[in-house]
Order: C-alpha cells, then structure tokens, then sequence
C-alpha cells in the first residue's frame, strides 16, 4: 500500500474454496449493445444509479460490493471541464477548442501512429519472472493512464481516488473508464495492418479471478475475452472523430544571419520537421 493510504484496509479478498471457469453464453442469446455515454438517456442513467446505490449498500465483507462510497475527486475536474488526456499533474490554461483539437490528435496518435502491432498497442509480454515494466502499452500510457490522473484528487497524497491503484474503483467512474478502454481495442482491431491479438499461449491462457453477480468467484482466461460479441455485447456504432484527426507536421525555419561562417562553410535557411 503507498504511504498516506486511506482508510487502513485489507486488500486480500474473502476466502473461498471453489473456483468456477468462467463459460461463454449461449450464442443464440440476443446481442446487447452498450450505447455511447453522451448519447444515453436519462432512464439509463437512472438505472445505472440505482445499480450502484444497491452496490454501495452491501456490507464490506461482500464481494460484490464497493468498499466505501467514492469521496475524493479533482474539484477542479467537474463538468463542463474538458478532460486533458496529455495531462501531467498541472493544469493546462488552454481554450476548450484547443483542448479538444489535443485530446483528438492525441488519440490518433496513441490508436493509429504509436500502435501498429500487438505489442506496440497492448505491451511487452510479462511472465513471471520477468523483471516488473518490460514496456507499456500505448493505450495503456496515454489516455488510460493520463485519465486516472486527471479524475484522482490531486489534494490527496496518492491523488486519491482514481489517480492510485489501491484506490481507483472506489470511484463508479473506473468502471466507465475501463469499458471504454475495451471498446478501443476493438475498435484497434478494425485498423487494418498488423493489428492484431498475440498468439502466444502464455498470454492467451493467462487467467484472472472476479466475483460474478452470485458472489461466485469465477476464473477468466484472456482467450475467453477476444471476441466481445461471443460474450454477447456489441458497443453502439458512432462517428470516431480522432480517426480523421491525424497530426499535421509544423514546419520550422531558422533564419541565420547572412555572412555568418562556421568552419567556413556559410549557413544558409535552415527548415526541418518537428
């Protein structure tokens, strides 16, 4: 736990003798489609309120619950404030134009430009043994990192609660956050190119334990994830703008004094690209 955590807690979770392999559902099962959050209505959120006001009610000891209601949370972070998704821990004075041309080139690049293959996107192998941070991913540095920075208190030591990783899902927000994470890489996967999963079985039979709705701790293998629709959801199709947000080259000219000599050679015009 980092120094300053709140409040004293126990990070193992409870006890239990059985584990169930997680299995596909049915195929004949309807597909559900996830909408766009700016596109829901105000039934679905009400809904998903609800969902998590009967979570925050369990008891502690419940798996299924939330530990303590959210309390921290960047003030200066609230609606109408644009997310900076190249944010640093210091507050960028830019307009909200400026700031969403940003986020747009940003997401090309970190989507299209920085992750052409598997491992660009998604990040070095790790298997046990390795040494801790092989490489990360380019998804996973900027925006999902940058966001939970962004959303966590910057008051807090650990910039509680999104911005620490003993604290994030104290905050409904990790959830959202996550889903949408998910949905791009599916929407990586349709870029064409070199983009796709690893073949590698020690990633593809890496495995990971949740609680299900039934408190059941159920053991999920990443094979079991590749395919969102084989789970049966689809996420809502809308305009992606970042994919025609591509970063255009600045064009720099140096103007270098005429007569100016260095090594006798007279500097003319320099242009590069940055």
């Amino acid at each position: 736990m980092p120094i300053g955590a709140k409040p004293p807690i126990n990070c193992c979770p409870p006890t239990s003798t059985k584990i169930l392999d997680f299995k596909l559902p049915s195929s004949k099962l309807p597909l559900r489609i996830r909408p766009a959050a700016h596109l829901v209505d105000d039934a679905y959120i009400a809904k998903y309120s609800k969902a998590v006001e009967l979570m925050k009610a369990l008891p502690e000891d419940d798996p299924r619950s939330f530990m303590q209601q959210a309390k921290y949370r960047n003030k200066n972070h609230q609606p109408p404030t644009l997310v900076d998704l190249h944010y640093n821990g210091n507050e960028n004075c830019t307009s909200d134009q400026d700031q969403q041309s940003s986020n747009l080139s940003i997401m090309y690049r970190q989507m299209v430009s920085n992750g052409k293959t598997a491992k660009l996107f998604l990040g070095s192998s790790y298997r046990a043994g390795d040494e801790p941070d092989p490489g990360i991913g380019s998804i996973e540095n900027i925006p999902h990192n940058t966001v939970h920075v962004w959303t966590g208190d910057n008051t807090q030591p650990n910039f509680e609660d999104m911005g620490d990783f003993y604290s994030a899902a104290r905050d409904p927000i990790f959830f959202s956050h996550h889903s949408n994470i998910d949905r791009m890489w599916t929407i990586w996967k349709t870029l064409g190119g070199k983009r796709t999963e690893f073949t590698d079985p020690d990633w593809l039979d890496a495995t990971f334990l949740f609680y299900d709705e039934n408190a059941n701790l159920v053991r999920v293998k990443v094979r079991d994830c590749i395919d969102h629709k084989k789970m049966r959801y689809a996420y809502q199709e809308v305009d992606i703008p970042w994919l025609k947000s591509k970063p255009t080259p600045r064009t720099l000219i140096k103007k270098v004094a005429k007569g100016f000599h260095h090594h006798g050679q007279k500097l003319k015009h320099l242009k590069h690209k940055i």
